[in-house]
């Protein structure tokens, strides 16, 4: 009994909360769901962590005491999950969850140590695979079929394979955001600044590209090769004749929607397009048409740039400022099986100037090398 008083008393003075004691992991993540988390995410974040919370992480240990919790009870979980037949993914997407979870507790001191810094969630480098890439030869014949079939995104094709932006970032474009000079063959320039996401509260503009975070909105600027110049500007002039065509519908959405007016690649009245509904109704019947492989998306034109930009042995530095990765060792790891391939030209390349016009030096040489 004096025992357990001194517990309480230090743990009066080191400032816990007295409930910590008897709150448990799905009582505390209930309240972090609806308290802290939605003022410090985008909704379609916090949709997706209550999503995983309350699907996976209450039903399997929220029975479990907050200060009981330890690091075996989430290995087994992430154990149980896999043999169910979940993602590394999805079981990683849940390990990020409880581990921002338990850092606020670990902050307010409802526990000493965040125990998911100890566990081991599933690696994800077998799941990763290769991405799928297109040819030159099957880009050419995709292109040609969507010129041929007049779609009206058409050139957001074009510029999501010659220059690598993320479709939703894409879809959040703005005419503002772009620079197309009108001089023939020349370079522009685009801005990335905002994108589009889908929540449980529909569809969001949503200011700063995907990474970053509402107190450091992130942009950045790509180049656009002349032919993604040319494709917008045609795509501009389909544009203005839509505006005009559906001008009633368009001011409508945009007295309620300020935020979408002006937007690139808008949805036919006006606001912000589903990239999802894009891919689904736009793409992948133009995909099947073109013949490209099955199980091709918007994101496999992105790929297929980095790829094409890795084999053009173009730096790995430029690249994931252009694709917007947050790391370097991102980039490195989407495109790990791009790399091998690169490094044995280069391996060759520095082979036949190590050698020289004389050979290789002698390892009896009386010169060191330099």
């Amino acid at each position: 009994m004096i025992r357990k008083l001194r517990e309480l008393r230090r743990e009066r003075e080191e400032g816990y909360k007295f409930d910590a004691r008897r709150v448990t992991v799905g009582q505390y993540l209930e309240r972090w769901i609806e308290g802290p988390l939605k003022g410090s995410v985008a909704k379609k974040t916090h949709d997706d962590y209550t999503s995983l919370a309350k699907k996976h992480l209450i039903p399997e240990i929220g029975k479990v005491k907050l200060k009981d919790l330890t690091a075996e009870h989430l290995n087994d979980l992430y154990a149980r999950k896999i043999d169910e037949g979940l993602s590394a993914r999805t079981v990683n997407y849940m390990h990020a969850v409880i581990r921002v979870a338990l850092s606020r507790a670990v902050k307010k001191r409802l526990v000493p140590y965040n125990v998911a810094r100890d566990a081991d969630p599933p690696s994800m480098v077998e799941e990763r695979g290769e991405k799928l890439v297109l040819s030159l030869e099957q880009l050419s014949g995709f292109f040609r079929v969507a010129a041929e079939s007049r779609d009206r995104f058409e050139a957001f094709f074009v510029v999501a394979a010659l220059a690598g932006p993320r479709p939703q970032e894409l879809v959040g474009l703005k005419w503002e955001d772009l620079t197309l000079p009108d001089e023939a063959d020349a370079p522009g320039q685009m801005l990335l600044r905002r994108r589009v996401s889908m929540s449980s509260a529909g569809l969001e503009i949503i200011e700063g590209t995907k990474g970053s975070r509402a107190n450091k909105k992130q942009r950045r600027a790509v180049y656009l090769m002349p032919e993604a110049v040319a494709a917008l500007k045609s795509h501009r002039r389909r544009y203005l004749e839509e505006r005009m065509r559906y001008a009633e519908r368009w001011e409508t959405t945009w007295q309620r929607r300020p935020e979408a007016r002006d937007l690139v690649f808008p949805s036919t009245v006006g606001g912000p397009m589903s990239w999802d509904n894009l891919s689904k109704r736009r793409f992948k019947p133009l995909a099947r048409k073109a013949g490209l492989p099955e199980g091709s998306t918007l994101y496999t034109l992105r790929h297929t740039f980095a790829t094409l930009w890795l084999e053009s042995k173009e730096p790995v530095k430029v690249l994931q400022e252009i694709l917007g990765h947050s790391r370097i060792d991102v980039t490195m790891n989407v495109y790990a099986h791009v790399l091998p391939h690169i490094q044995e030209q280069a391996m060759g390349r520095f082979e036949r100037h190590f050698q020289g016009p004389h050979g290789p030096p002698s390892a009896s040489s009386s010169e060191p090398l330099q």
